[in-house]
């Protein structure tokens, strides 16, 4: 099934010279020199064209842009990376737990096509805007998920399989409508699984070069797979899997060259750093450059950085900027200030020290005693009671001196709520949802024995690289309470209605933990020391102007990274169409991308049941076939040969041992998941049925009907999963259906589909 066109170009025969013109002159027979000329051909160009696979790109290129346009409205997650583009438009900075490559490449588009940014839409269904490029931003990920299969189809060659075989994946892939539906829109998925398949094809194309080695090819491929692998990391964290993989199978082929007698010990060395230079260095760079690139376009605030802290917040255009201008840097005593958690303990939402004029209840619900003393908690709103006046021990007056007193590393303070005109206080009372912590409290006095205790030591954790001196937003601080040791604590736990629903904070004797470090957001001094100015001031101390400061590159990224990789934001979220990794091999569950407000037009991302369960029982099949090939050679019975056992081993760690890799780590993950969570997987699945089949072809090919009944089986796997896919296409391009016809897809009862009722 492949045709090869050879095209070559030379330049004219020059006029041949002293006796050149004899064809005998030069010593060779007329064949002889033939050959030589022709060998020597300038500017010769080889084309070969693999016709099977061309059909296949053109036929995935056929499925994936047909209707793109259709809906024009907003499917399922492209709520958020439309969004996302959009404010690409405008500079304004947002946060995603995902890198950022996919979404840059679509406002790249976006770009060339004249979005200015302008986004209408906000829920999912709603219509775009006339104005908005659907087309031209759905057309990147739909032309790179259709090239996944002449990707997948060349994978397939590269590892020896036949033509059949990879001709086989290749329709399967096509065929499969998970595939086809993440392809289409403005998501992620087919993004990164096209630079998962370009990874793994520089592999194998890598590999087969080791009579090349250091040759132009040989480079091109070392450095193919390491851009790739990067690309596939910095469009979702999965691809992080995909260069272990490929880091893994590249570090066993070179510890196979230690024991090779033949390379001289500077080959090796040679060996080990371009592997190193290319697979890690430079993915690594690539990674920080393109987050160098979203932070240098990124530079206005938005209404995603308050997930960040407040240094990052204050470096960005706007936001928190506006409030921080001709703010003093250092706190004195006499400082009016918010304190706000440096690290976000609930739902990726800031919060600051907060009290009102409330107390806790005389007892809680376990009939527990409170001091009845007023309310501290985190408050996850900016408001006027969450400021807060630093003072002195020894001096009664809450004012700034002149020239001011910085507040220091290890000095004693009290810090006064400033509406109330009480101080912070703690004392040995169990905190109201963390009982092994100390309860927190404005003190109030009821002239009885209770006396207050509410010195509180200031720990400065980044004075190393920022001074001694407290200073605005940029110092890291505990505060320890003096009597008990113990560190004021944001716990993250929510009180209940008599709190009003705030965040606990309590004392923790645990003091060396992320949820005891605070910093100064705002900030002012106090001048005049009548209450009522006072309270004046601080209400108005949210009206100051705008001026960003500056944070290196590096403190930001690295930020950023925290925040992305720790911080889920949707770690307690409930989702009708959330499923579990256990659920996803079989198709289990579908989940509804877009649905038309007046039909029963709809759009689902569900797996093709007959690839999903065919491929899925191949992966076990493989295993077990695997199994079944060392109980026999632990026999000495050597059913294949050592060539064929070590290919038979590579192919399965590639594919199994990818499948594997980008779906078990699902299972230890909190955060609320998909189905096209486990999208990867079922590229690696559907080549490990073709490797699987293809081998059982070749070592059955001596039985006389055995090669025959397995041909014959995957050209009818082939047809239903054709006869399926046409079947369930109507959910996959969003076409109109009776209710009756979407009872009749129902074919696996998990699966849940929306009707539409018509009112009359």
């Amino acid at each position: 099934m492949e045709e090869t066109t050879t095209a070559e170009f030379s330049q004219p025969e020059r006029g041949r010279a002293e006796g050149h013109d004899n064809p005998h002159a030069t010593g060779l027979d007329e064949g002889k020199r033939d050959t030589v000329v022709n060998s020597s051909k300038p500017f010769s160009v080889q084309i070969e064209i693999d016709f099977m696979q061309f059909l296949l790109t053109l036929t995935s290129m056929a499925t994936r842009l047909w209707k793109l346009g259709l809906p024009r409205a907003i499917v399922f997650d492209e709520l958020h990376y439309a969004r996302y583009v959009s404010l690409y438009m405008k500079k304004t900075f947002y946060y995603d737990s995902q890198p950022p490559l996919g979404t840059m490449l679509m406002a790249l588009a976006g770009g060339f096509a004249g979005y200015d940014g302008d986004l209408e839409a906000d829920r999912i269904g709603g219509d775009y805007a006339p104005t908005m490029p659907v087309y031209t931003l759905r057309f990147l990920p739909a032309v790179l998920g259709s090239l996944i299969i002449p990707l997948s189809y060349q994978i397939a060659v590269e590892l020896g399989m036949s033509r059949w075989a990879a001709v086989m994946a290749g329709l399967l892939l096509i065929l499969d409508n998970s595939l086809l539906v993440q392809s289409r829109y403005m998501l992620l998925e087919g993004i990164m699984i096209f630079f998962l398949c370009v990874a793994v094809l520089s592999l194998l194309k890598f590999r087969k070069l080791t009579d090349r080695q250091f040759s132009l090819q040989w480079w091109f491929w070392l450095c193919s797979m390491g851009v790739s692998s990067a690309c596939a990391l910095s469009t979702r964290f999965i691809g992080f899997f995909t260069a272990l993989l490929l880091l893994y199978l590249v570090t066993k082929d070179f510890w196979k060259l230690l024991i090779d007698c033949s390379k001289s010990e500077l080959s090796l060395v040679k060996h080990l750093l371009a592997r190193l230079f290319l697979l890690v260095s430079v993915p690594v760079a690539l990674y920080v450059a393109l987050f160098y690139l979203h932070l240098r376009i990124l530079t206005k605030a938005g209404p995603h950085d308050n997930i960040m802290t407040s240094a990052f917040q204050a470096s960005l255009e706007g936001g928190l900027a506006a409030l921080t201008k001709g703010q003093p840097l250092h706190i004195s005593y006499g400082s009016q200030i918010t304190l706000r958690h440096t690290f976000d303990a609930s739902l990726g939402k800031p919060c600051w020290l907060h009290s009102h004029n409330h107390v806790y209840p005389l007892r809680y619900p376990d009939n527990r005693g409170s001091s009845h003393q007023q309310q501290v908690t985190c408050y996850i709103f900016k408001d006027v009671n969450n400021w807060w006046i630093i003072k002195d021990p020894d001096m009664d007056l809450m004012v700034v001196d002149d020239p001011p007193r910085p507040v220091k590393h290890g000095d004693i303070v009290q810090v006064v709520h400033g509406m109330s005109n009480r101080a912070l206080n703690s004392h040995d009372v169990a905190a109201a949802m963390s009982p092994q912590n100390q309860e927190v409290s404005c003190y109030i006095n009821y002239n009885i024995s209770m006396a207050a205790q509410n010195l509180w030591r200031v720990e400065i954790i980044n004075r190393d690289s920022d001074g001694d001196h407290w200073q605005t937003i940029r110092s890291h601080v505990r505060l320890i309470h003096v009597n008990s040791s113990s560190a004021l604590k944001m716990t993250g736990k929510q009180l209940p209605e008599w709190g009003f629903n705030q965040l606990e904070v309590s004392a923790d004797r645990l003091i060396n933990q992320r949820p005891t470090i605070w910093n100064v957001e705002e900030h002012r001094y106090t001048r005049s020391p009548e209450k009522e100015q006072l309270a004046r001031d601080i209400a108005s101390s949210e009206m100051i102007p705008l001026q960003p400061t500056e944070l290196s590159f590096w403190v930001k990224f690295l930020e950023l990274q925290y925040k992305m990789l720790l911080v889920n934001t949707d770690v307690n979220m409930e989702h009708k169409f959330s499923s579990e990794p256990q659920e996803w091999p079989f198709t289990s569950k579908n989940i509804a991308y877009w649905m038309s407000g007046t039909s029963n037009a709809q759009i689902h991302l569900l797996g093709n049941p007959v690839i999903w369960y065919s491929a899925s029982l191949s992966v076990l099949g493989y295993l077990a076939l695997f199994v079944f090939y060392m109980m026999r050679r632990q026999r000495q019975c050597f059913d294949i040969s050592e060539g064929e056992w070590n290919h038979f081993i590579f192919v399965g760690e590639l594919l199994i041992g990818g499948y594997f890799l980008h779906y078990l780590p699902f299972f230890l993950t909190e955060r609320t998941l998909f189905l096209h969570h486990y999208l990867p997987c079922v590229v690696f699945k559907v080549l490990a049925l073709s490797a699987l089949v293809d081998h059982l072809y070749i070592i059955l090919h001596r039985y006389d009907y055995i090669p025959c009944l397995v041909s014959y089986t995957m050209l009818a796997l082939v047809g239903c999963a054709l006869w399926a896919f046409i079947k369930l296409a109507a959910l996959s391009y969003g076409s109109d259906l009776t209710t009756e016809e979407l009872e009749a897809l129902t074919w696996i009862e998990s699966w849940d589909f929306l009707v539409h009722i018509k009112l009359k």
